[in-house]
């Protein structure tokens, strides 16, 4: 009776997860909670379900959860991304068919802001903030420590991993000159002037504690193009001050909304880690 009480509610036997999951037949009417700091999926499979089944599903942690279709249909008129503490209820319409309706999800935290994704970055070429919801009006990236591991290398960012000329912007330089550089000759937001985690010169110096952010705005727009700006700098060990303190305002002329962003390496073979208790985090902005 009690199984019966809880599967008419939604609710079901509760099942943490703590890493990606493919659903079995045995999750019908039950509830499964996901927990992880990175991102993580849920996938629907064909087969296992009938019609009227339902699977609610809740994500605790701070890394994005996506409901992905596996050899099933899945359906919504919202995101199938659950940011922290939102949650979603699989409706099956058929074994190979079901809707995901998506609830509200928790009131964003104290400041409008909700941390999405926190990493402590440790010798990586490369890092990817992806399924990101588009339940929120901008998108906020922080960083704070940012070191290379060598000289001669500099590592910018994407939006949606695009490396086409869809990117125009305006840089402010550290004596304030003023770049206007043109999306017909720029393949991602970073160029040589353009370095928000700092520019390692082939002379030999070597950046450490880089700091700054990005924020964008009409990120989840399907009609918009989407604004972006961010300020930034860094220390410069051999000259012994900071240097490359530079502002950006600038444009990604695309109407697919951004689901992700990319810190990739432009030049190099370094890698970039953080300074001791620093990370890189992205909030998303209510």
């Amino acid at each position: 009776m009690t199984s019966l009480q809880q599967t008419a509610m939604l609710g079901g036997a509760a099942s943490a997860k703590t890493a990606s999951y493919t659903l079995v037949a045995a999750d019908a009417g039950t509830a499964i909670s996901m927990s992880n700091a990175s991102a993580t999926t849920i996938t629907v499979n064909t087969a296992l379900f009938a019609a009227g089944d339902t699977v609610n599903i809740t994500n605790l942690g701070v890394g994005i959860c996506t409901i992905t279709a596996g050899t099933a249909t899945v359906n919504t008129s919202a995101s199938l991304a659950l940011a922290q503490y939102e949650s979603g209820t699989l409706d099956f319409t058929s074994t190979s068919a079901a809707i995901f309706i998506k609830g509200a999800g928790a009131a964003a935290s104290s400041g409008g802001m909700t941390l999405i994704s926190e990493t402590v970055a440790s010798s990586l070429s490369s890092l990817t903030f992806g399924s990101i919801s588009g339940s929120y009006k901008q998108l906020y990236l922080v960083w704070s420590g940012v070191r290379h591991s060598g000289t001669g290398s500099g590592f910018s960012i994407r939006l949606n991993n695009n490396s086409g000329s869809v990117y125009a912007q305006l840089v402010g330089g550290q004596s304030d000159n003023v770049n206007q550089i043109e999306g017909t000759t720029t393949t991602q937001i970073a160029t040589s002037n353009f370095s928000p985690f700092g520019l390692s010169a082939s002379a030999g110096s070597l950046v450490v504690d880089s700091k700054g952010y990005l924020v964008i705005d009409n990120y989840a727009s399907s009609t918009k193009a989407k604004t972006f700006y961010g300020q930034w700098n860094c220390y410069d060990n051999d000259a012994g001050a900071y240097r490359l303190g530079q502002s950006n305002i600038g444009v990604f002329n695309s109407t697919t909304a951004i689901t992700s962003i990319d810190i990739f390496r432009t030049a190099g073979s370094a890698t970039f880690s953080n300074a001791t208790n620093t990370t890189i985090r992205l909030y998303g902005v209510a």
